[in-house]
């Protein structure tokens, strides 16, 4: 009897839908009772035609799939099925010395291959382990979606961050209008498009347009349009950003900058529903939500006599505030990694590189962090894998002496460790062990992914009491 691995009878104990394509109607009885007396579901299919419509109907969780399928008894149709079935562990089933049919079938996407004739244990074995692999394909493909649903882009888990994501999802099913406010570099164009991306007009256009970089007559015709002949240039009838809106969202971005001239008319849209194009006579309509933003204090401007009391009421249907930087310090670490992931995919930061960006000010707030880490990542050598604090530095411009950080101060003198090494224990203990969870316990495999030695994997582990 084929010797199996010491795990044999914890993974007997998986159970689910197997799909078994086979064109012996002998085999297909034998493998089907055999499998369902061990509580399986089992589906039968005889021919590629039939599995790909069991395969459909069913859904299962496992395909064990005979290469050679009728009429001709030929292998290639047995493997141009493969990746038809590429959502679930595929186990191909070969005849004795198949080797190379069986590497083809690997290369293709099958996960297993048995040779016939098959080893009952050996069969039971692969079965249970693969059903194991499309459970935690299907959770791990699952929490991924849930996390890209549940940030809506907006990285972080600080409770001011937290907390406007929470009012994103209520205020983005309403339809009044609503005000982001917020320091510059806050990402306030990131909450307009997850109000517009969380709410009912989620399929209609989202349209972006900077309030201060257009004189008062060029912004009347980029919102509402112009017609033909209305000024010198105006060669054809050009339809506004308020229309293109329509059925979506208008995110009028630094709205304290607009001129006055425009407050008045942009107040009849907001009013009516309705404007009339630069040029024009007959009035037109559109179903647009208006999302607005600036980081100016406009209280202070309606009292100044410089923004109108009327618009200013009509746009603050629901006001969020976007938090700067420095409300949220326990983000950084997280938003430096999705920075830095998107410029060097397999890179990461080091202890100090985070000590360095958790220590730093930041005035320009998320997008200066940006554009400091995406620039580190880009600075990086072929063979490096870790931005240091030096990287950042230099992408920072900021190439004066650098100075201990209290973090490694307090390391060197024995002292306690304080909020700032908490973080960074509590990131990395949380980067490992998820990891280790994704792919399934394999230290080689997530020593490769935290691009760093296994020695070194199997020395954090200990530390962090993940062994």
């Amino acid at each position: 009897m084929t010797t199996l691995p010491p795990d044999v009878a914890e993974a007997g104990a998986a159970t689910g839908h197997v799909l078994l394509v086979d064109d012996e109607v002998a085999f297909q009885r034998l493998g089907g009772n055999f499998l369902r007396n061990l509580g399986h579901t089992v589906t039968l299919a005889g021919d590629g035609d039939q599995a790909l419509a069991a395969f459909a109907k069913h859904q299962p969780e496992l395909v064990l799939l005979d290469l050679a399928m009728p009429p001709h008894m030929d292998p290639e149709i047995g493997l141009e099925l493969i990746p038809r079935f590429a959502r679930v562990p595929v186990v191909v089933l070969t005849g004795h010395g198949d080797h190379t049919l069986a590497l083809r079938a690997t290369e293709l996407g099958a996960w297993d291959f048995l040779t016939k004739p098959i080893d009952p244990d050996m069969l039971r074995f692969v079965v249970a382990r693969g059903l194991r692999k499309a459970r935690l394909d299907a959770e791990l493909s699952a929490l991924r979606a849930e996390q890209a649903v549940d940030d809506l882009g907006m990285v972080g888990q600080a409770p001011a961050t937290v907390q406007l994501r929470a009012l994103v999802r209520r205020v983005a099913q309403t339809t009044v209008s609503v005000l982001v406010l917020g320091p510059t570099g806050t990402g306030k164009e990131l909450v307009a498009r997850a109000l517009h991306a969380c709410s009912a007009r989620h399929a209609g256009p989202f349209v972006a347009i900077h309030c201060g970089a257009l004189s008062a007559e060029l912004l009347e015709s980029e919102l509402f349009g112009h017609m033909k002949g209305s000024f010198t240039g105006a060669y054809r009838d050009q339809p506004g950003l308020v229309e293109a809106a329509h059925g979506g969202t208008l995110f009028l971005d630094e709205v304290g900058e607009m001129p006055p001239p425009m407050q008045v008319k942009l107040l009849r849209f907001l009013q009516e529903g309705a404007f009339v194009p630069v040029g024009g006579r007959v009035q037109k309509h559109a179903d647009t939500r208006v999302v607005a933003a600036t980081h100016r204090d406009l209280e202070t401007m309606v009292r100044d006599g410089t923004f109108r009391q009327d618009l200013f009421y009509r746009l603050k249907g629901v006001v969020l505030r976007t938090p700067a930087i420095a409300e949220r310090p326990a983000d950084i670490p997280l938003l430096a990694t999705r920075f830095l992931h998107r410029a060097a995919p397999r890179a990461g930061l080091s202890a100090g590189a985070l000590a360095w960006l958790m220590a730093r000010d930041w005035p320009g707030n998320v997008r200066e962090l940006k554009a400091v880490v995406e620039s580190a990542g880009a600075l990086l050598l072929p063979d490096q894998r870790e931005v240091d604090a030096e990287l950042l530095r230099l992408a920072s411009g900021d190439m004066g002496e650098a100075t201990p950080s209290p973090r490694t101060e307090a390391s060197a003198q024995g002292e306690s460790a304080g909020p700032l090494d908490a973080a960074l224990l509590e990131l990395e203990l949380r980067l490992v062990r998820d990891t280790m969870t994704a792919v399934g316990g394999n230290q080689s495999e997530a020593a490769r992914r935290l691009g760093i030695s296994r020695v070194g994997l199997i020395k954090k582990l200990t530390r962090l009491g993940l062994r």
